[in-house]
C-alpha cells in the first residue's frame, strides 16, 4: 500500500513518466530493442524457466506474482536490453490489476530510470532467482508444461546444459535466447555510456 501511494504521488506530480524516463541520463540509453527477442519474452519462450513461467501465467491468468514481475522486468531491460516501455505496454494490455502509477513505477524501478530506482548495476540473475524463490520448480512446472517431467536441478541449470542434455530432458523447450553473463556486461556498458562514463573503466 505504501508503494502504491508513493507511485500515485510520483505520477500526480510528474504525469510525463508514463512515456518518459523519470531519471535523465546524460547521453540517453541506447536500448537494443530486438523485436524477435521481445516477442520471445512476450510468448514465454526465452529459455529461462522462471521468466517463461511468469510470462505464460500473465497470458493465461492476466496476473503475475510480484517477485516474478521484478524478474521478468529485469530480464527484459537488463538481459534483452529492451526499453522498459515495451514491458509496461504489454503489462498494461494484459494485467487484470493494471494500475498506471504502480506499474509504471515498477517498470522504471527495474530499468533504473525511475525515482528511487534500483542501481543500474543491480541485475537479477534469472537462474539464481528461480532457484531461490522456486527451489522445487513447482511454479515453473505449473506454467511450463514442457518441463513438468524434468528434475528441478536440471531446470535451474538449463542455461548450463549442453544441447544434447536439453534435447534429452525437454526437447520442446527452447535453449536460452541470450547468454546472461554476456548480456550483463553489455547492460553495464550501456548504462555507463548513458551516464557519460567510459564503459571500459
Amino acid at each position: 500500500l505504501a508503494w502504491r501511494e508513493f507511485y500515485t504521488q510520483v505520477l500526480f506530480h510528474n504525469p510525463e513518466v508514463v512515456t518518459e524516463n523519470f531519471k535523465a541520463y546524460e547521453e540517453g540509453i541506447a536500448w537494443r530493442d530486438d523485436p524477435e527477442e521481445i516477442a520471445a519474452w512476450k510468448r514465454g519462450e526465452t529459455g529461462y524457466p522462471i521468466v517463461d513461467a511468469g510470462m505464460r501465467q500473465l497470458r493465461e491468468e492476466a496476473f503475475m506474482h510480484n517477485r516474478v514481475r521484478m524478474i521478468v522486468a529485469s530480464f527484459l531491460t537488463k538481459d534483452l536490453l529492451a526499453d522498459w516501455r515495451h514491458g509496461y505496454e504489454h503489462f498494461r494490455d494484459r494485467l487484470a490489476d493494471h494500475d498506471t502509477a504502480n506499474d509504471n513505477g515498477g517498470w522504471q524501478w527495474a530499468a533504473s530510470t525511475g525515482t528511487d530506482a534500483q542501481p543500474y548495476f543491480r541485475i537479477f540473475n534469472p537462474m539464481t532467482q528461480g532457484e531461490r524463490y522456486d527451489p522445487d520448480a513447482e511454479y515453473i512446472k505449473a506454467y511450463v508444461p514442457e518441463l513438468r517431467e524434468v528434475e528441478a536441478d536440471l531446470i535451474h541449470e538449463w542455461h548450463e546444459l549442453s544441447p544434447t542434455q536439453r534435447a534429452n530432458a525437454a526437447p520442446d523447450y527452447p535453449a536460452p535466447i541470450v547468454d546472461h553473463s554476456e548480456r550483463r556486461e553489455e547492460a553495464l556498458a550501456m548504462y555507463k555510456r548513458a551516464r557519460g562514463e567510459d564503459p571500459e573503466e
